[in-house]
């Protein structure tokens, strides 16, 4: 069985609710908070964010790495972008890549950007963090996201199952997992969970088996994301 793999940018803040870098961006008024995460493999050095057309502070990342802190982001209708970084980390170093335009920010929101896809033609996703749940003493939230759609004509989905695959615990939690649409939140308890995928089209067991560690009390995003060698692996996208 192996670890679940988590980048060393999120063990730090992996059940951190480290929100409120305004990034420069906030000003007078209602903000929600945004945490911004980079799932293109192949881009030569790291990727960064825009918010309303501005560089997000702190969002200049390598591939699998999410912002440590989240920003601070006026409610109301703005637009997110994504791009090369330039060489100093501060900005792009050219025109957006790929943008999202009036998305609805409401006051308090909880959200994640996150840019999957291949380097030279990424898409972006806005991730609704929102939970409205309770959780019990040993208990956790969590859901999945597929942010690896793959680059050729035909789309990636997946098929998540909690249990080793082919065990009798094997049980089927998600199918058809289409791009950047986010699993509704479901109840496990915390400690060690393990869970299996599987990639359609072909039917292929990308991940047979894979141990994550629920914390008591987080809500948690695991990510469907590639692998630099043409593999799979899950990274845990931290809630504001």
């Amino acid at each position: 069985m192996k670890k679940v793999l988590v980048m060393p940018v999120l063990a730090a803040a992996l059940f951190a609710a480290a929100c409120g870098d305004d990034g420069g961006l906030t000003g007078a008024g209602p903000t929600a908070s945004v945490r911004f995460f980079n799932a293109t493999p192949g881009m030569t050095g790291s990727g960064a964010f825009t918010t309303g057309g501005q560089f997000s502070t702190g969002s200049a990342l390598a591939f699998g790495q999410a912002t440590q802190t989240c920003s601070a982001v006026k409610a109301g209708s703005t637009s997110f972008g994504f791009g090369a970084a330039n060489t100093g980390g501060t900005g792009l170093s050219g025109s957006a890549l790929a943008t999202l335009d009036n998305q609805s920010i409401p006051e308090g929101g909880n959200f994640t950007v996150a840019a999957s896809g291949s380097a030279a033609s990424p898409t972006l996703f806005l991730l609704d963090n929102s939970f409205s749940g309770s959780l019990a003493a040993n208990q956790a939230a969590i859901r999945f996201v597929n942010l690896a759609p793959g680059t050729g004509t035909t789309a990636n989905t997946f098929v998540v199952f909690s249990g080793a695959f082919g065990s009798s615990e094997q049980t089927l939690v998600a199918a058809n997992m289409a791009a950047g649409a986010p699993t509704a939140y479901r109840i496990a308890t915390s400690g060690a969970s393990t869970f299996s995928l599987l990639r359609n089209p072909g039917h292929n067991v990308v991940i047979p088996s894979t141990e994550l560690t629920l914390q008591a009390g987080t809500v948690n995003t695991f990510a469907i994301v590639p692998t630099t060698s043409g593999g799979f692996q899950l990274i845990n996208i931290p809630r504001c």
